[in-house]
């Protein structure tokens, strides 16, 4: 057992990182702006304050405007009660009420359209042309009065395409019958439903048709479309469509194509946007490559009726998808709140010696916090607290887990490192992707009048000895449970005499701002201790003073914090 040595926090050794996935958000739309690349240890705010994450400077941005960050499986968008409000697929957020992100949405925030780009889902993107320089003399609107010219003898399969459309359960499947629309309708060969993806103008094939998946299906076979085979796509046409409008492109004579375009004989093309409110989510993108080819005269009116019949399809899927994964949500947040809840012992009590008193508040999208006193039968008194990262029923197991594991352990008679390392091996054999925690575990003797504890990897507690005011105790530490199952661990130890106390919480206490995005720290938690000298006011005074700095009593993550003292016998 090594005595406890008071260095600097931060000497202690590296924690290997646990397994993660990066977000990025990736301007298309708006003024210059860097990719924003987010991971997962920790929210990344947005906003036009120079003390964010990420600043977006435009006065139309609040100045903390919106917050990303993961939860288990989950990435989360949460409005920060921004004046203009934040846009996820066209739809407005509510504030404060967290929405989950995935793999190509489209997030608005003032002037700036953002894609989202989980690195996990991403399939493969193609570039565009490169013809800027080249053919925007050629791309040009497409006249009002053209637009109002369907012909009364397409209104037959506009309505069978409309059908179709509303159909669709999926993106794919919509960008499939809606390309099947467009050629029959215009005399296109060639079609695709495609996303950009990048600023620089990369695109991702949702859906596509040629010639020869037409002849397959014509003779009854299944197509299959190689999106990185045979498409070039025009990167001014493109960004003519971003504007919202349907553009397109002929092939007159003396026109200079491009080497590229003219390699593949493309004699013209016509790009028309699909909406999601005032954001472009997608587009329907033809060419033709045979001048020959009897292109119908109405066929941009008819592309731009099918792609508005895609902007309405594809909000209703996105509202369906987000509101099923909001409920999923919601209801693990729930489970895991409820396993929270039996675990947890009650608020306050005496145990012999101690007495100890705890608060525990859920935040607003996350149940994760773990805390348990233990009596032993050598009459310590065993006490832990963990922060389990990833949520939901997984958090929930996990939580079960630790807390059945460390209890078996200390009623063996274990000494806190050697429990500490059953049950990291138990959280590494149950630990799903992402799941993770960080663990204080306290073992109080009253007859030695010593604390022997391990840290592995939480680093948030204090120690107020009896007479003096609170303090941080630094100390060797050890990695985080659930990572490395050959972990080492070591008890370290302190004083701890009659009227001592230890504090243990969660990040959910330090790392809480308030409206201008300061935390409210370790200095502030000491300050507020200055004049407690029981669990319950230690308690009470935290929970107060965190109210009051952060002017909510909704907090962004749990709220766990916990007061141990050892009283006279």
């Amino acid at each position: 057992m090594n005595a406890a040595s008071y260095p600097d926090p931060a000497d202690a050794g590296p924690v290997p990182e646990p397994r993660m996935r990066t977000l990025r958000l990736e301007a298309i739309a708006g003024p210059p702006l860097d990719q924003i690349t987010i991971t997962p240890d920790q929210p990344v705010v947005l906003g036009r304050s120079s003390n964010v994450d990420h600043q977006l400077a435009d006065k139309t941005v609040s100045r903390r405007h919106c917050r990303v960050l993961r939860r288990g499986v989950n990435w989360l968008l949460t409005d920060l009660e921004s004046r203009h409000g934040t846009y996820l697929n066209g739809m407005k957020l509510e504030p404060e009420q967290p929405a989950p992100l995935a793999d190509g949405d489209l997030v608005r925030i003032g002037p700036w359209t953002l894609r989202v780009i989980d690195e996990r889902d991403r399939s493969t993107s193609l570039p565009t042309t490169n013809d800027l320089a080249t053919t925007s003399h050629r791309v040009q609107r497409v006249p009002v009065r053209e637009l109002r010219s369907v012909a009364q003898q397409r209104l037959d399969l506009l309505i069978e395409c409309a059908a179709g459309i509303n159909a669709a359960t999926s993106e794919r499947e919509l960008g499939e019958r809606a390309l099947d629309a467009v050629t029959r309708g215009t005399g296109f060969k060639r079609a695709a439903f495609i996303r950009q993806v990048s600023a620089s103008g990369d695109v991702q094939v949702l859906a596509a048709v040629t010639p020869q998946s037409i002849a397959d299906l014509e003779r009854g076979e299944t197509p299959f479309v190689d999106p990185s085979k045979g498409f070039s796509f025009s990167r001014s046409l493109i960004n003519a469509a971003s504007n919202g409008e349907i553009v397109r492109m002929t092939g007159e004579s003396g026109s200079n194509y491009g080497e590229s375009i003219v390699r593949l004989g493309i004699s013209s093309a016509l790009c028309a946007p699909i909406m999601l409110g005032t954001s472009v989510e997608a587009y329907i993108y033809l060419d033709a490559r045979d001048a020959q080819d009897a292109i119908a005269q109405d066929a941009a009116a008819f592309c731009q009726a099918v792609s508005r019949m895609c902007g309405l399809a594809l909000a209703n899927l996105k509202r369906i998808v987000l509101e099923k994964n909001s409920a999923r949500m919601l209801e693990e947040i729930r489970a895991a709140r409820e396993a929270q809840i039996r675990l947890m012992p009650e608020p306050s009590g005496t145990l012999g010696p101690f007495e100890y008193a705890m608060v525990n508040q859920p935040g607003s999208t996350v149940a994760g916090d773990l805390f348990d006193v233990v009596p032993l039968a050598d009459g310590k008194l065993a006490f832990f607290l963990g922060d389990v990262m990833g949520k939901g029923a997984g958090a929930a197991i996990l939580m079960a887990t630790i807390q059945s594991a460390l209890r078996s352990a200390l009623a063996h008679g274990d000494a806190p490192h050697e429990a500490m390392m059953r049950t990291n091996e138990s959280a590494c054999a149950r630990s799903g992707d992402g799941e993770f925690l960080s663990l204080f575990l306290g073992v109080i003797d009253p007859e030695a009048q010593r604390l022997d504890f391990v840290d592995a990897g939480h680093g948030l507690w204090l120690l107020a000895e009896a007479g003096a005011p609170a303090r941080r105790v630094a100390c060797e530490g050890g990695h985080l449970l659930g990572i490395q199952e050959d972990a080492q661990y070591i008890t370290e130890s302190a004083p701890f005499p009659p009227g001592s106390r230890v504090l243990a919480f969660s990040d959910g206490l330090v790392e809480q701002p308030d409206p201008r995005g300061e935390q409210f720290g370790f200095d502030r938690a000491i300050g507020v201790l200055t004049g407690t000298s029981t669990p319950a006011d230690d308690v009470a005074a935290l929970s107060a003073a965190l109210r009051e700095h952060a002017e909510t009593d909704r907090y962004a993550d749990d709220l766990t914090v916990a007061s141990i003292r050892l009283n006279d016998r």
